[in-house]
């Protein structure tokens, strides 16, 4: 049946029951803290990879811009197709820019507006 101990005083379950708390508590801190440093990991790995994704995607931009420079200078003179590509990749930003700034707005609201 039960091997227990009837000896042991109030004191001393108590003692137990406070030292079996504050291992489970040691443990559940180990957990949360292991879990954070592999998710921290994940989280590096993945700005990492950003990085390099956003460095060969805006290599691929200034291919295009160049490339487009080349494919309309021939029709409207170097000058002219580097003011037309300028103009355009100006535009594209801007409006990027815009709807950047519009969702931060919207982001940042106040509480109590939708």
């Amino acid at each position: 049946m039960d091997e227990r101990n009837d000896d042991e005083s109030i004191g001393t379950l108590a003692a137990r029951a406070v030292a079996d708390a504050r291992a489970y508590a040691d443990a559940e801190v180990a957990y949360w803290k292991a879990l954070a440093l592999d998710r921290l990991g994940d989280a590096r790995a993945a700005l990492i990879l950003g990085g390099i994704v956003f460095l060969f995607a805006q290599a691929a931009a200034i291919a295009l811009i160049v490339g487009l420079v080349l494919i309309l200078s021939p029709h409207v003179g170097p000058g002219l197709a580097t003011l037309i590509v300028v103009l355009a990749a100006l535009l594209v930003a801007g409006l990027a820019g815009a709807a950047a700034f519009r969702r931060f707005r919207r982001a940042t609201r106040p509480r109590h507006k939708p």
